[in-house]
């Protein structure tokens, strides 16, 4: 799995760790863990307290660098 550009000082994959799954740098939280977590109900506060190892920067700028991808590709206007 590739890594954006964008979130490469964010995420992380390599073949030799957790078998490539994207992950969070410094981590061994994969990155969907993040949307599982939120796509539940989970506020951002319930993954951070349960994956401490994540940085609130990492995680919101996931979830800033998704949101934006989704506004580009359908044109959504996001509330938030």
């Amino acid at each position: 799995m590739t890594v954006p550009a964008q979130l490469s000082d964010i995420l992380v994959s390599t073949p030799d760790t957790l078998h490539g799954a994207v992950r969070f740098k410094g981590t061994r939280v994969f990155a969907q863990s993040l949307f599982d977590y939120v796509l539940k109900g989970n506020s951002l506060e319930v993954f951070l307290d349960h994956f401490p190892d994540v940085t609130r920067e990492q995680a919101e700028a996931l979830l800033l660098w998704e949101e934006r991808r989704l506004k580009s590709e359908f044109g959504f206007e996001l509330v938030a």
